[in-house]
């Protein structure tokens, strides 16, 4: 747990795992560990991930992980076949509840989910979540921390942006409560939902001195900027880092996005 002095700051991670599967093909959920180990986040998200999976050595990955950190975590599936799971969660240092975590829009509405289907699903029809978590820091501030994978179609996204904004998500609470709202967009800068995104929160790497990329995908050379940290206004950006390390460049085809906040007085 952080010490007493440390608890007005808070590290963010943002990370696509690919199932942990790296790009020398080998499935190490240690490996992942350890890229997150290396940087110290107190609150962490994580997309593409695999619990009893056959192609990934049927390892329940985010609770390997999230023991070797010794953190606290919540997993939610998108896909749920035969025991097979595959999906997002939430990792923390401080004591979490979970508020929501349900599915988004997605088109066609009903799909028949079938297991030999999954890897084609997984990239072009797989049901896509959201998952709202209230932390609790120092005891006393709480701060909401929102972790989402979007689809690859761009009106889908697009409506999965709208209900993440809307009254029954993030616009009832997010203008009174310190909120991060994170993950893989699947979309950059120029997009509509990020743009839609940007009338009601920030962005961390376009609110600091940060010199570094703003790309994450795919991690040896990225060409895209799919993976953001938004964060509401009575939040303070101290710093962000896209990292390129060697461990980076072959853990997962994405590369992780890190940003420290400091809690303004606002929010104490």
């Amino acid at each position: 747990m952080k010490s007493p002095e440390a608890i007005k700051k808070i590290r963010v991670m943002t990370y696509n795992v690919h199932s942990c599967r790296g790009l020398d093909g080998k499935v190490l959920p240690q490996r992942i560990a350890d890229v997150i180990a290396q940087f110290n986040p107190d609150l962490v998200a994580l997309q593409e991930l695999d619990v009893n999976r056959k192609w990934s050595q049927r390892i329940d990955q985010p609770l390997l992980i999230a023991q070797h950190l010794r953190m606290q975590c919540h997993f939610q599936p998108a896909i749920a076949i035969e025991g097979e799971q595959y999906g997002i969660a939430v990792l923390s240092r401080f004591p979490f509840e979970i508020k929501k975590s349900i599915d988004l829009p997605r088109y066609p509405k009903k799909f028949v989910l079938e297991k030999k289907y999954i890897p084609l699903l997984k990239y072009f029809f797989e049901p896509r979540h959201a998952i709202w978590a209230s932390v609790t820091i120092g005891g006393a501030d709480e701060v909401y921390f929102v972790n989402t994978h979007l689809s690859l179609r761009a009106n889908e996204r697009l409506a999965q942006v709208k209900s993440l904004l809307s009254q029954q998500w993030l616009n009832m609470d997010a203008h009174k409560i310190p909120t991060i709202l994170c993950g893989d967009f699947n979309e950059g800068p120029h997009s509509r939902g990020y743009q839609l995104i940007k009338t009601s929160f920030s962005e961390v790497k376009f609110h600091t001195d940060h010199k570094g990329s703003k790309k994450t995908l795919f991690s040896p050379l990225p060409l895209f900027e799919v993976d953001h940290i938004f964060y509401s206004n009575n939040l303070h950006v101290e710093s962000v880092n896209v990292p390129m390390t060697p461990l980076t460049k072959i853990a997962s085809d994405h590369l992780p996005v890190i940003a420290d906040f400091t809690l303004t007085k606002e929010c104490q």
